[in-house]
């Protein structure tokens, strides 16, 4: 009975701490995703535009009937006003195939040759599926180029992390949200999407920290 007694209390002591230890940790991560989500809201606001070698902007979704998605819209539309204003020579549209054709960077080429973008000016990265493989690419492709200054048009709660994965790629990049996106208009949209964003750069210092998780990466493929 002594024994039970004594294996009872610690077990009840196990839990009170491994509670204690959750909430801990619950507590830390909701303080991590709230500085995250201020800084990303704080750098949403700021437009640093300013001259450079290129303009590289970041590909949203495609509708059907290759429509651009408002978003994707309004990226190549702030693209293009930056380019006609004198910013950059270049443009690098980046974006690949999604759920409908043709790519995102095919869109916004027509989006940019119906407003007049000389086709010597536009550049198209059409391989890539996420914001650091867009990154990547047009690194290479501003390389092969002598290009080294880049401007990044994305939507703003968008511009705290592609900012910082373009200097772990080798871009000096400053950049410049599209302010009439309804992904920024709209309050609850803006809410939604920084939250989304904090979240991502949870995901994106851990991959840098622990690697990538090949194997979700299998499962969420469907190979396991």
């Amino acid at each position: 009975m002594f024994v039970k007694s004594i294996l009872n209390r610690l077990e009840r002591l196990v839990k009170r701490k491994s509670i204690v230890i959750a909430v801990v940790v619950i507590l830390i991560v909701v303080g991590v995703l709230v500085i995250l989500y201020q800084r990303i809201d704080e750098r949403a606001r700021v437009d640093n535009a300013r001259r450079a070698d290129v303009i590289i902007v970041l590909g949203s979704a495609v509708w059907q009937g290759g429509r651009p998605s408002p978003s994707l819209y309004a990226r190549t539309q702030h693209a293009i006003a930056l380019y006609q204003a004198g910013y950059a020579p270049f443009l690098i549209f980046c974006g690949g195939l999604g759920g409908n054709p043709p790519t995102e960077a095919e869109v916004m080429r027509r989006l940019a040759a119906s407003a007049g973008i000389p086709a010597s000016a536009m550049i198209l990265e059409d391989q890539s599926h996420s914001t650091e493989e867009s990154l990547r690419n047009a690194k290479v492709l501003m390389a092969a180029r002598g290009l080294h200054r880049a401007i990044i048009v994305s939507d703003p709660f968008h511009l705290y992390r592609a900012e910082i994965i373009a200097r772990d790629v080798g871009i000096e990049a400053y950049g410049s949200g599209a302010l009439n996106s309804p992904t920024w208009t709209r309050t609850l949209n803006r809410i939604w999407y920084t939250t989304r964003e904090s979240l991502a750069m949870v995901w994106y210092y851990a991959t840098r920290a622990l690697g990538e998780p090949m194997w979700l990466y299998e499962i969420l493929k469907g190979k396991i």
